[in-house]
């Protein structure tokens, strides 16, 4: 869980009417700022905050060993290497081996929250929580800002920048597999001050 104090770090724009009642469900690959957004979101309306890193590493790693289930060990960005090379056949099967690894874990979170909710994990699988609340869908097309970002907290290596890739990819996918349901997709410009100004209740 995250403290409403949290610290904040690329900003956003956005504009979307949220109903109080509602569960505010962010996703996005990693380094697009879905983090960022949530923490900014928490503030606004102090709802509880949920993130992918307690759903994984406190709850689901400690049910299941690496050989049980080797995809509640891995993020969504490096799954694809349980299948083999880096293409993009793989990456997304990692994808959907993660997002079906965490289901359960992301039912059972979301139902100790009859009501308000603030979740966020690169896994969240939209035909899974589509219908229990609002979802957004944070995205950073410029690859070199994306880029940046996805560095700011990890060092560089031949392996990272593979991930990379990988990332590209993924978002490709869920900005493609967003047409399909209820989402509203996020561009991540960089402007956090217009973020808290949009939000309307």
């Amino acid at each position: 869980m995250r403290d409403p104090d949290g610290t904040l770090g690329t900003p956003f724009r956005l504009t979307i009417i949220i109903d109080p009642m509602n569960k505010i469900l962010i996703y996005g690959a990693p380094g697009s700022g879905k983090t960022t957004l949530s923490l900014e979101l928490q503030k606004k309306f102090h709802y509880p905050l949920v993130e992918a890193d307690f759903l994984r590493e406190v709850v689901a790693q400690k049910e299941k060993t690496r050989e049980e289930d080797p995809f509640v060990w891995v993020g969504t960005k490096e799954a694809y290497r349980e299948f083999g090379k880096l293409t993009e056949e793989n990456v997304t099967k990692g994808l959907r081996a993660v997002r079906n690894s965490m289901a359960p874990y992301v039912e059972n979170e979301m139902a100790k929250y009859p009501d308000k909710l603030i979740m966020e994990a690169a896994f969240l699988n939209p035909a899974l929580v589509a219908p229990h609340g609002k979802l957004i869908l944070v995205v950073t097309p410029d690859e070199k800002k994306h880029y940046s970002q996805y560095f700011k907290h990890r060092e560089h290596s031949d392996l990272q920048e593979e991930i990379f890739r990988a990332v590209r990819i993924i978002q490709d996918y869920l900005i493609r597999e967003a047409k399909e349901y209820q989402v509203v997709v996020v561009e991540n410009d960089g402007d956090v001050e217009q973020l808290a100004s949009r939000l309307d209740l």
